[in-house]
C-alpha cells in the first residue's frame, strides 16, 4: 500500500475498514463525493476541535463547509500525498497536534521526506479499496503517525489517548457514508 512509504515505523496505527455492495470503482467514486461530515456527531466533534482556536482567536470565526469531502479536507488543511486512482488516495498534514490552537502546519510535501522534524507530528491517512468477491469491495482507512522525538511522542501519546475513541468515531462514520452512498445509488 501506498501508505507504507511514508510511514514504514508508526508511532500510532489506527484502522478501519467496511464492506460495502458495490464495485471498487463506485466505492471510489463515491469515497471522493460523499459527504463525510453528514453526521450531527462528526459536526460536534469537529466544532469541539477547533473551539479553542475560536476562543484564543475570535476573529478566526469563518463560515464552516456545509459538506465535508475528501476534496474539502485537501484544502482545508491536508495534502494529497499519492495516490493509485481508484485503489487508494494518502493524504498527511502535519504539526505540534496536542496543543490547542496553533497546532497545524502548512501543507508542504516536503515535510514527508526524511526524518520527522523535532517537535513535530506527521500523520498520514489513507482510504483504500479492495475487492471482496461477489460485486463486495473492502473500503479501509488507516491512519498512521510519526513523532519527530521523545518529547513530541510523550505529548502525541497522551494527546492521543483522549482524542483516539473519537477520532475512530469519525472515520467509522466516514466510513458508513460512504457505504450508504454507494447503496443507496444502487
Amino acid at each position: 500500500m501506498l501508505i507504507e512509504s511514508f510511514a514504514p515505523n508508526p508511532d500510532v496505527v489506527e484502522v478501519h475498514q467496511i464492506e460495502i455492495a458495490a464495485s471498487c470503482e463506485a466505492v471510489y467514486r463515491s469515497l471522493w463525493a460523499a459527504d463525510l461530515g453528514h453526521s450531527l456527531v462528526v459536526k460536534m466533534l469537529l466544532a469541539l476541535r477547533l473551539l479553542p482556536n475560536y476562543l484564543l482567536h475570535p476573529g478566526s470565526l469563518r463560515r464552516r463547509l456545509q459538506k465535508i469531502t475528501l476534496h474539502n479536507l485537501i484544502e482545508g488543511g491536508f495534502g494529497r500525498l499519492a495516490e493509485e486512482e481508484g485503489r487508494e488516495v494518502v493524504l498527511g498534514i502535519a504539526g505540534r497536534f496536542w496543543r490547542p490552537s496553533g497546532n497545524i502546519l502548512p501543507f508542504n510535501a516536503e515535510n514527508f521526506r526524511g526524518s520527522t522534524p523535532t517537535g513535530i507530528a506527521r500523520a498520514i491517512w489513507n482510504f483504500a479499496v479492495q475487492e471482496a468477491g461477489s460485486g463486495r469491495t473492502i473500503l479501509s482507512t488507516e491512519t498512521r503517525v510519526v513523532c519527530g522525538d521523545a518529547a513530541s511522542r510523550f505529548k502525541f501519546r497522551a494527546y492521543w489517548l483522549v482524542v483516539r475513541p473519537f477520532s475512530g468515531l469519525i472515520r467509522q462514520i466516514m466510513l458508513r457514508a460512504v457505504k450508504k452512498a454507494c447503496e443507496s445509488a444502487a
